[in-house]
């Protein structure tokens, strides 16, 4: 695995898709960036390049292009020598940028562990009237006595 998906990785970020256009960028993508690896990479291969089309009407080509979960264009960047540092820091900054987090939910304070001090914080949240997104369990917009009983079922390991 590449040293660059390691670090997208060890980020947080394990649903990233990076499409290559052009020719060229195949060769060196499958050599710096996706060798013996199981992160996506989509290819624009000659002679249609459709996502040329797309997203470089133009006709640039050596172009990484980056998008979001809707298939929106978050950033390009011209690969004119290979996946070198300058093109990891561009394209991580984008990912960071705007990726989606997932929630965990039930996990009020991030520690990235569900138990009672998650709990004793899901109170005060419903005490304070206030909306915590990790608190919402059910997704009903509101965090009420019923995400608590669903925290507590998930605790104990009766189900989410």
């Amino acid at each position: 695995m590449s040293d660059f998906q390691d670090e997208l990785r060890t980020a947080g970020y394990e649903n990233v898709v990076i499409i290559a256009v052009g020719q060229t960028n195949i060769s060196q993508f499958n050599s710096n960036f996706c060798n013996n690896s199981d992160l996506p990479l989509v290819m624009d291969q000659y002679p249609f390049l459709p996502i040329r089309e797309q997203f470089s009407p133009n006709g640039l080509h050596k172009q990484v292009v980056i998008l979001d979960y809707d298939g929106a264009l978050l950033g390009t960047y011209t690969l004119n020598s290979g996946l070198n540092w300058s093109a990891k820091s561009y394209i991580t900054d984008v990912i960071a940028e705007y990726y989606e987090q997932a929630v965990l939910l039930g996990d009020i304070n991030g520690d990235e562990l569900i138990n009672i001090q998650d709990i004793i914080l899901s109170i005060n949240v419903i005490l304070a009237n206030e909306y915590n997104e990790s608190a919402d369990l059910n997704t009903d917009g509101i965090v009420n006595i019923l995400d608590v009983v669903q925290l507590v079922n998930i605790i104990l390991g009766n189900g989410q």
